[in-house]
C-alpha cells in the first residue's frame, strides 16, 4: 500500500510576510452575496491592524476606481499612507498586470504573501494565480473575500488549492504570524481580534 506524504507547509511570519488586498472597493463589497458584507469587512479590518501594528507591508489595489469606487472607508481610515499608495489600475484583471505594482511587491523583498480579494472568483483568483506563477507563497484568506454566490467560492478554492495555494481564515492568519498571546507581542494580536472579531460575537 502505498504511504501517503503529507506536505509541511512553511510557517508564514511578521517578519517575512506581505498582507495584500486586492480591489475591496466600494462597488466590490456590495457584490458580495457568498458570506455576510460584515464578516468580509471586519476580516480585512483585522488584516489591516495586523500590518500596521507589526510593521508588515501593506499593500492595497483598486480597479477601474471611476467605476467601482475607491477603496472600503474601513481600511482607508485604519492605513491612510497604504491607502495613499495603493496600486490604482485599469481593467487589467489580474493586478500583477501592473508593472508598478509588480515592481513594487518585488522590491519588498518578501515570498509570503497573505491574500484577500473581491471578488473571490475573479480579481482574487487572477491575483492569487499569478503570483504562484511569479514564485510566491500564497495563503487566501477566505473569510475577506466573498462573490456573488457560495459556488462561485467553492470552486475558486479548489482551483487555487491544486495550483499550491493555502487557504485559510483569519483566525488561523492571526495565531500563525502570532503564535503567543501571553507574551506583549501577542497581546497586540488578541486585542486586535477583541476588538474586531469577539466583541461583536451574537450581535
Amino acid at each position: 500500500m502505498n504511504k501517503i506524504e503529507h506536505r509541511v507547509e512553511p510557517r508564514f511570519t511578521t517578519q517575512d510576510s506581505i498582507i495584500m488586498l486586492v480591489d475591496h472597493q466600494s462597488g466590490t463589497i456590495n457584490w458580495v452575496k457568498s458570506l455576510p458584507v460584515a464578516t468580509v469587512i471586519a476580516s480585512c479590518r483585522v488584516l489591516t491592524r495586523m500590518a500596521t501594528s507589526y510593521d508588515m507591508p501593506l499593500v492595497l489595489t483598486t480597479t477601474m476606481e471611476e467605476v467601482v469606487g475607491p477603496t472600503i472607508p474601513d481600511i482607508q481610515s485604519l492605513a491612510g499612507d497604504a491607502y495613499n499608495n495603493r496600486y490604482k489600475r485599469g481593467g487589467q484583471l489580474s493586478c500583477w498586470d501592473d508593472d508598478a505594482l509588480r515592481a513594487g511587491v518585488e522590491k519588498l523583498g518578501r515570498k509570503n504573501i497573505i491574500l484577500a480579494g473581491l471578488t473571490t472568483d475573479i480579481c482574487l483568483f487572477w491575483a492569487a494565480r499569478d503570483g504562484l506563477k511569479l514564485g510566491y507563497n500564497i495563503m487566501v484568506v477566505a473569510d475577506a473575500c466573498g462573490t456573488m454566490a457560495s459556488l462561485g467560492d467553492q470552486l475558486t478554492y479548489d482551483r487555487l488549492r491544486d495550483l499550491g495555494a493555502v487557504v485559510t481564515v483569519t483566525n488561523q492568519v492571526v495565531t500563525e504570524l502570532v503564535d503567543n498571546f501571553g507574551t506583549p507581542e501577542g497581546q497586540k494580536a488578541q486585542a486586535i481580534m477583541g476588538d474586531e472579531i469577539i466583541s461583536k460575537l451574537g450581535q
